[in-house]
Order: structure tokens, then C-alpha cells, then sequence
């Protein structure tokens, strides 16, 4: 188990090793039954997608939600969590505020930084939600505050490593992160299939970062059949970036058709496919 404060000397690589560990255990118990699919939302979606590249043996089907995977995609004139840190300048604020927090780097900094892209979200809208329906709006803003500040905190290497080979060198997609076994970490060493949720109204993922890795790592349709990978993505017209996560609506929708269908995805052959859910008609629904 991870608890809020890294173990002294943790390394993301440590991380990774342990949670294919408690997979692989899981698959070993359960020999008769498939490999476990697993679920990564926002930074979990390239923590796993590292994690079972180094371990293909780990999982079954992925999942990843509004994750950032191609660090510098985008729309110009959008998507202000780019500029921002374009603007700031590489990585010496982590490392600042890592060393004034003795080699700790506190994650309320990064919740910070989601709270300052919608600063009349933050400082007003939600309050004023909050009073105006009182008698009803409490427990959800309770719930919600409690867990958008349940942050954990990371060793000073640990966000430097995230930062100088992800959001900076995009080291992941371009198979440039070395292993201790004298390898590097190469996406297309993933066989199990790969779907990607994304939205148009993610100002934190755009689709562009969610979903041109594919591009990077695979270069054209050829040579993704050629390693015989599967991936299924749906881009989602206005959810919000948490919403992708913990907005019931989207959770009812989206998630519980994919989850309905992932023994079908599982069998589609190599390539990219676009899942696109509509309603059904009421003939459809009689029937």
C-alpha cells in the first residue's frame, strides 16, 4: 500500500513495480477468470499505461480518463493549463517548492493550479451555488471539498522525474524512459486493448493531449495492427475535466457502456476505432 507520504528515496519506478506486483497476484489467484481491467484517470492514465508497458503480463483491458499522454497538444488561443506552463518555464518552481518543503512536494500545489484556471469557478460560482441552495447543496459540496482536498504529497525526485520526462521531454511517448533492466519503457510493448475517454470541454486534457500519443508511438494504421494493438476512444462534447471522473451523468452514460461492452473490445481486431454513443429511439427501447 501508498499512503499520503512517499516512503524517503520512493521513485515513481517503485510505485509502478508495486502495483503490477498486487495485479500479477490478483491474475494468479483467479486462474480461471480474465486479467483484471484496469482504470486510470487523469495522471493515473500515463502511470498505468508506463506500468503495464514495463509489465504487459500485469492487465487486461485499459482505461484511460481525460489523461494527458502528448504534454504540448493543443489549440492555440485554448486550453490555458498549456500557456501556463509554458509561461512558468521548465521545472525549477517543482524543484523550488520541493526544497522549501525539504524535499517534499505538497499536492495541494497542484490542486492549486486546477482552482486558478476558473478563478470565478473557484472564488465565486461554487460558493454562491452553495448558499443559494442551502438546504439541499451541503453534503454534496462537503463530499466533493473533501475529496478534491484529499491530496497526497511526492518526494522531490518524484515530481521532478514527472516533470522533466513527461510534461517537458514527452519521454513516455517517444520510448526514452530507461528501466533498471537496461531497457527503455516502450508503449508498444502494451497488448492489452486501450480505451480513451476524452472531452472537447477539458481545459486541463484537451483531446489533443489525451489522444495524439497514438500518432507519436504508432505513427499510422500499419504499424498499430502490425503489433497487433487495439484502441477505442470517444471524445465527449462539453464534460468539464473533473467531470469525467466523478460526474454521475457521464459515469450512468459513458462509462457504464463501456463497461457493459469491454468483452467486445476485447475481441475487436488490431486497429483505432471512435465509439460514438447516441440515444436510443423509442422503437429501440420498446424493443
Amino acid at each position: 500500500i501508498f499512503f499520503r507520504d512517499p516512503v524517503p528515496g520512493q521513485r515513481l519506478r517503485d510505485v509502478a513495480a508495486a502495483e503490477a506486483r498486487f495485479l500479477i497476484e490478483v491474475v494468479r489467484r483467479h486462474p480461471d477468470s480474465d486479467r483484471p481491467c484496469v482504470i486510470g484517470n487523469c495522471q493515473g492514465g500515463w502511470a498505468v499505461m508506463g506500468m503495464v508497458a514495463a509489465h504487459p503480463e500485469a492487465a487486461g483491458p485499459l482505461v484511460i480518463n481525460g489523461a494527458p499522454m502528448s504534454y504540448w497538444s493543443g489549440t492555440t488561443g485554448h486550453n490555458p493549463m498549456r500557456y501556463s506552463g509554458g509561461m512558468l518555464g521548465g521545472s525549477w518552481l517543482a524543484q523550488l517548492v520541493s526544497d522549501l518543503g525539504a524535499d517534499t512536494f505538497d499536492g495541494a500545489w497542484l490542486v492549486q493550479n486546477f482552482e486558478n484556471l476558473d478563478p470565478a469557478h473557484s472564488y465565486w460560482e461554487k460558493y454562491y451555488k452553495l448558499y443559494t441552495e442551502i438546504d439541499t447543496e451541503t453534503q454534496r459540496f462537503l463530499d466533493f471539498e473533501k475529496w478534491w482536498g484529499g491530496y497526497v504529497t511526492l518526494t522531490g525526485s518524484e515530481i521532478r522525474a514527472i516533470v522533466d520526462n513527461l510534461f517537458i521531454g514527452n519521454r513516455l511517448a517517444a520510448g526514452e524512459i530507461p528501466l533498471d533492466r537496461g531497457e527503455t519503457l516502450d508503449l508498444r510493448r502494451i497488448r492489452s486493448p486501450i480505451v480513451v475517454f476524452c472531452s472537447d470541454g477539458d481545459n486541463i486534457t484537451p483531446p489533443q493531449q489525451a489522444l495524439n500519443w497514438i500518432v507519436d508511438v504508432y505513427r499510422d494504421d500499419a504499424t498499430l495492427r502490425a503489433f497487433g494493438q487495439t484502441i477505442v476512444y470517444l471524445v465527449h462534447d462539453d464534460i468539464g475535466h473533473l467531470g469525467i471522473f466523478v460526474s454521475g451523468a457521464v459515469a450512468i452514460k459513458e462509462h457504464q457502456e463501456f463497461a457493459s461492452n469491454i468483452d467486445f473490445i476485447d475481441l475487436l481486431p488490431p486497429g483505432l476505432y471512435e465509439a460514438v454513443l447516441r440515444p436510443k429511439t423509442p422503437d429501440q427501447v420498446n424493443a
